[in-house]
């Protein structure tokens, strides 16, 4: 396996880096920003708690389905989930179409790029001049030399790039492949921010050895980590470079139960910066899994519990405390925090690090809503964001949409295309990872049924603004009749009196989640399954037996035999077993969709009613239906589909799909 960067850096602790003073707060880079000086600034956060220049902006690209444009007074639009092959527009150069992901005017740089099907090939156009043509696929999975893992790699499905592409006037990002779901995360720097523009190839050969220090994490230098008493007292002017909060427990404590009753509280002068469960602070879960990213993580420790890490600097211009508070009885379990710090001179505009809790329980799937991350007031930079979501079915929850308002702005300048694809992965596969910037720590399953914890870092591609931000993701499941809990937590950075407009904490009972009964699978009685019986012949199209898990419990053992494309007048034939002659009440349950046919069915030669019209909106069960009764001989049958038509409002595939048939004898 690929040495993530976390495994390497997340015991290193930054003092100081040159980059700290490269276009942050106003003040002017020593040396032009190119992406080895990028790389350097993502293994070194201490620029973070500068505010941000006038001018400093980070905006998203993506395939979000246009129709959302219309905004929120039109519901149906706003969470329209069609979210491919949308471009900014389509170009014709040297014969060949190209798709336009990104136009940007610079300076600045590309942070962050995903799909969900990276194919084709991705063109660079920067500062005027095509510099780069590769392969998107490639690319995606870490496959191009000078790009390796974690830089470069496929999370559960999803493609990520976080390698810098830095631009000093103009960035073009374009495709072959017109179909793509993708996010592209630009960073973008105050006029007069001098930049050196990537050069594709020889870009990646001249900046091998920063790629190769940044990966084996070789960038900084290291505090050394002490143990304090708590409530730990820092001194003003003072820097909190790394956060390790060990647990520690008897035999026969139960430490998760302690752990979700602890809250991690922060304050700086008086002001509340942090007050967060530490199961969600550290993105454990409610489990506490072990995990390793680049700033946060739960570390394997010596007591066997690991411990909750945090490698965000935390600037204290004045006094500050970090404490502990648990909800009852601690009950044989202890805690001991190690800090990383060191003195340095913080101005009065130094941002102060925050995170801010949301939960939300029992939020009911229709109609469509959004669950708030944050609403932050004042000036600050948007760092990251973990959600734990407990789902009481198997079926995907997360089709929504992230959106971020920065400033006041009429629409988000983010606006994404599912929550998996915000944290990095694809598919609602429910496989976790561990990545430096992104994570799926755990997912309980079957399929997405339970708990699933997740995480997101914002580096290069933290969101800056002066004013406010607010952060949402839309609720967006797909089943329309259930109920889902939320608990995101905000990493952020905000200047004295900055205000996230999160309620309050709720105590340790009311967010204690409900234990949850797994779901059952729905088997016909009684019944042959249409994806176990024998194909005798088929005279055109494909079949294939399809999962229909994603349909909980409405198709028996969730599948059935799929015919499609088809044309008018073929057959398909599936071999049925007849225990005993004898004459047979025939019950069939059959699939429709949007793009399916009509067929004449029959059983051994005899008709079964009228032609079957398989044409519905979505794809919908037709539950038992009753076609006839056949008089049968021993041994087997020969049930025969034949393609006949299709309805003036379906698509034209043509598709059959059987749940199951049952036959009952009835003399």
């Amino acid at each position: 396996m690929p040495r993530p960067i976390a495994i390497l850096i997340v015991m290193r602790v930054t003092l100081v880096c040159s980059i700290v003073f490269a276009c942050v707060g106003g003040t002017v880079a020593q040396r032009p920003l190119d992406t080895a000086e990028l790389l350097r600034r993502m293994a070194n956060p201490q620029w973070l708690f500068r505010p941000p220049s006038p001018g400093e902006r980070c905006v998203q690209f993506s395939s979000y389905d246009r129709r959302s444009d219309r905004g929120p007074g039109d519901p149906a639009a706003w969470y329209a989930n069609h979210d491919r092959g949308n471009y900014l527009r389509t170009v014709e150069r040297d014969g060949t179409q190209e798709h336009v992901l990104v136009d940007v005017d610079g300076p600045g740089a590309l942070a962050r790029l995903w799909s969900a099907n990276p194919a084709g090939t991705l063109h660079f156009d920067v500062d005027g001049a095509r510099v780069w043509s590769v392969d998107f696929g490639r690319l995606a999975r870490g496959e191009v030399p000078g790009i390796p893992h974690p830089l470069a790699a496929m999370r559960s499905r999803g493609g990520n790039l976080y390698l810098p592409i830095p631009f000093a006037r103009h960035l073009t990002i374009s495709a072959t492949a017109g179909d793509l779901y993708y996010l592209a995360d630009v960073a973008l720097w105050p006029d007069g921010t001098e930049v050196q523009g990537f050069a594709g190839e020889q870009q990646l050969q001249r900046q091998r050895d920063a790629v190769q220090a940044y990966v084996a994490g070789e960038f900084g230098e290291t505090a050394p980590e002490t143990r304090v008493e708590l409530p730990a007292r820092v001194p003003p002017g003072h820097i909190v470079h790394s956060l390790r909060l060990e647990a520690k427990a008897e035999t026969g404590a139960d430490v998760r139960s302690v752990l979700r009753r602890t809250r991690l509280l922060v304050q700086c002068a008086g002001e509340v910066l942090i007050d967060v469960p530490v199961t969600d602070f550290f993105a454990g879960g409610p489990d506490w899994r072990p995990w390793r990213g680049a700033f946060l993580g739960v570390l394997p420790g010596d007591s066997g519990w690991g411990s909750g890490w945090l490698g965000f600097p935390m600037p204290f211009p004045r006094a500050g405390t970090i404490d502990l508070v648990t909800d009852g009885a601690r009950q044989g379990v202890t805690f001991a925090l190690h800090l990383a710090r060191s003195p340095a001179e913080l101005d009065e505009d130094t941002l102060l690090f925050r995170a801010g809790y949301h939960l939300a329980k029992a939020n009911p799937t229709r109609p469509f809503g959004d669950h708030l991350v944050l609403h932050a007031e004042g000036t600050g930079r948007f760092v990251g964001c973990s959600l734990l979501v407990q789902n009481p079915s198997r079926i995907w929850w997360g089709e929504g949409d992230e959106k971020v308002w920065v400033d006041g702005e009429p629409f988000p300048s983010w606006f994404g295309t599912g929550t998996e694809d915000y944290f990095g992965y694809a598919w609602c596969d429910p496989t976790p990872f561990t990545a430096p910037f992104h994570a799926q720590v755990q997912c309980e399953g079957p399929m997405n049924f339970g708990r699933t914890q997740l995480h997101r870092t914002h580096v290069l591609d933290s969101i800056p603004f002066q004013h406010s931000l607010r952060f949402e993701f839309e609720r967006w499941h797909w089943i329309e009749d259930t109920e889902i809990d939320y608990a995101t937590v905000a990493y952020w950075y905000g200047a004295a009196g900055a205000r996230s407009d999160l309620p309050p904490v709720p105590p340790a009972a009311e967010r204690r989640l409900a234990h949850l009964e797994r779901p059952r699978i729905f088997v016909a009685e009684n019944a042959f399954e249409g994806e176990s019986l024998p194909v005798l012949r088929c005279t055109g199209g494909v079949h294939e037996v399809q999962s229909l898990a994603f349909f909980e419990g409405r198709f028996s053992r969730d599948a059935h035999r799929w015919w499609r494309d088809g044309r008018i007048g073929d057959v398909l034939e599936l071999q049925v077993p007849v225990a005993e002659a004898g004459r047979y009440r025939v019950t069939v349950a059959m699939t429709k969709a949007d793009d399916f046919g009509i067929v004449k069915i029959s059983l051994a030669g005899k008709p079964l009613g009228e032609p079957f019209d398989g044409y519905a909106e979505q794809v919908t069960p037709t539950g038992p239906l009753v076609a006839g009764e056949v008089d049968l001989e021993a041994g087997t049958a020969v049930l025969r589909f034949e393609l006949v038509g299709r309805n003036e409002l379906a698509k034209p595939r043509h598709m059959v799909g059987l749940d199951y048939v049952r036959l009952e004898k009835v003399r």
